[in-house]
């Protein structure tokens, strides 16, 4: 599969080097050290990877959603006034400014002067950069989000006595990246602003209480707010995200000690000022994910941010893939997933989802035709709404498309907001 790209100085094709669930990565001849994204209409929940519908103009809205997103976090006066900003008075102020005191925000080359070190290039198609983003939007066209290439180090599988293991930067330095290459962090940073309806800190803290005091804050009883952001990694190669320990990821990132302490202080500010960000349009963010490249001693932001990697919640209703993941919540596909991932506990010769769909013979099912008629205004209705124009045409507003949820999805919403208030 090829597309010609017409900004490309020799007008040469761009080449498909990687297809997941959701998204395709393109590259060109003429211009290695980028990459585009095109995402798709597909989407996937619970790690299952594409599901049998698509969702409409779900692709679209997330590049120009990520576009937008690193476009005003890379601007420095974003950060000069985040330390000020009324949407953080509900954290502790003691850890806030000693967060903001250290040198990756407030240092020489800090955020709050050169804005947010990201891997985001410019919003485009095959003939160039994005002029007129409604007409692009609208348009058959491919789009893309251009960013900086990265090197992508998979770990190797190997089984050893029964244990199915995935060996990490095999022949490499563990305490130091290499100067000049720009790789990919094999982590997914996960920030966690609270613990709301439907957080899966809720099952962990059941099974082992103990886990509050490797988080660092105190848990509230019944959801709300941490007194400040906390994190927690896991595996971003591997089929199956993994919690990681921060000693795992630590010697997983092939940092060193100082550019880890960097990476965990970067992903904090971020988090805060996502938090602002959507505060300032009336939507509430609990908790999301990051990637990281690391780029000649450099840390940036990768892959995209939006609501595929982010909770969000406007009037105690869910405005990202947890909406979606509501949906599927108690179908007996969803059930048997548990079954297919406790039995691969017990049998290292084959995946959870080998399990489910061999042994159990379980699939998901497309969603339900009122279901589907939601989801498929979300992302134009998010898109609308941060940018503040009719991008995507003929989508509600975003309090009247809350207010068109089915009592089942609004009983999830009064749960959360009744918990959140005790």
């Amino acid at each position: 599969m090829q597309y010609t790209h017409g900004s490309d100085p020799a007008t040469q094709p761009l080449q498909l080097v990687y297809e997941g669930s959701v998204k395709r990565v393109w590259q060109s001849p003429a211009k290695t050290d980028r990459l585009w994204f095109e995402f798709t209409d597909d989407y996937s929940v619970f790690d299952w990877g594409k599901m049998p519908d698509q969702i409409a103009n779900k692709g679209r809205a997330l590049a120009v959603i990520g576009a937008y997103i690193f476009d005003r976090l890379s601007k420095a006066e974003l950060w000069r006034t985040l330390p000020d900003s009324p949407h953080l008075a509900k954290f502790n102020r003691a850890w806030l400014n000693e967060l903001f005191s250290q040198a990756v925000f407030s240092g020489p080359q800090g955020l709050v002067h050169v804005g947010l070190p990201n891997h985001f290039r410019s919003l485009t198609h095959r003939e160039g950069r994005i002029s007129d983003l409604i007409g692009a939007v609208r348009s058959p066209e491919p789009l893309f989000m251009e960013v900086l290439a990265a090197r992508v180090d998979r770990p190797r599988l190997q089984n050893i006595f029964n244990h199915t293991l995935y060996l990490y930067n095999e022949g490499q330095a563990q305490t130091a990246m290499e100067p000049a290459a720009r790789r990919l962090i094999p982590l997914e940073i996960v920030f966690r602003f609270g613990m709301p309806q439907g957080s899966s800190l809720a099952e962990r803290l059941k099974n082992d209480p103990s886990y509050e005091q490797e988080l660092g804050v105190k848990v509230p009883p019944n959801g709300g707010w941490f007194a400040h952001p906390v994190l927690e990694f896991y595996t971003k190669l591997e089929p199956k995200d993994r919690l990681l320990s921060w000693q795992e990821a630590a010697n997983m990132s092939c940092l060193s000690g100082v550019q880890f302490a960097s990476l965990v202080e970067l992903a904090l500010d971020t988090a805060l000022a996502l938090h602002v960000l959507f505060a300032d349009k009336g939507i509430e963010l609990w908790d999301g994910k990051f990637e990281m490249v690391a780029d000649s001693g450099r840390l940036l932001i990768a892959d995209s941010v939006g609501p595929d990697e982010l909770r969000l919640l406007h009037k105690g209703c869910h405005l990202s893939k947890e909406l979606i993941r509501q949906m599927y919540r108690g179908t007996p596909w969803e059930k048997g997933l548990k079954d297919a991932q406790r039995l691969a506990q017990m049998d290292n010769t084959r995946t959870w989802k080998q399990i489910a769909t061999e042994q159990l013979r379980i699939a998901p099912e497309p969603l339900l035709s009122t279901f589907k008629a939601i989801v498929d205004k979300l992302y134009g209705v998010l898109a609308n709404h941060l940018l503040g124009g009719e991008i995507f045409a003929d989508h509600p507003g975003l309090d009247a498309f809350v207010r068109s949820l089915p009592d089942l999805l609004l009983s999830e919403a009064r749960a959360h907001t009744a918990g959140e208030g005790r």
